[in-house]
């Protein structure tokens, strides 16, 4: 069971094609790391070929992609055309 198991579990209880979240909401889910409030690269959407990330697995696993805004204190989540 990984820590960012609840935000696949939310993300994927989701209908819309995009979900936008803040870092308030993202924190009531999961305790983001510092790092991931600071930092584009934690927010990397892995390629499946790497090594892949806790993080990224929970909302790839959920059919999203992530974009951050971290001026804005807030990501969205995009759906992954299959």
């Amino acid at each position: 069971m990984s820590r960012y198991d609840p935000l696949r579990d939310h993300l994927q209880r989701q209908a819309a094609d995009t979900v936008t979240m803040s870092f308030v909401e993202l924190d009531s889910l999961v305790k983001l790391p510092a790092s991931a409030k600071r930092f584009d690269f934690w927010w990397a959407n892995d390629d499946v070929k790497t090594t892949i990330h806790a993080q990224c697995k929970a909302w790839q696993d959920a059919g999203y992609v992530a974009e951050p805004n971290l001026r804005g204190k807030r990501v969205t989540f995009r759906r992954i055309e299959t």
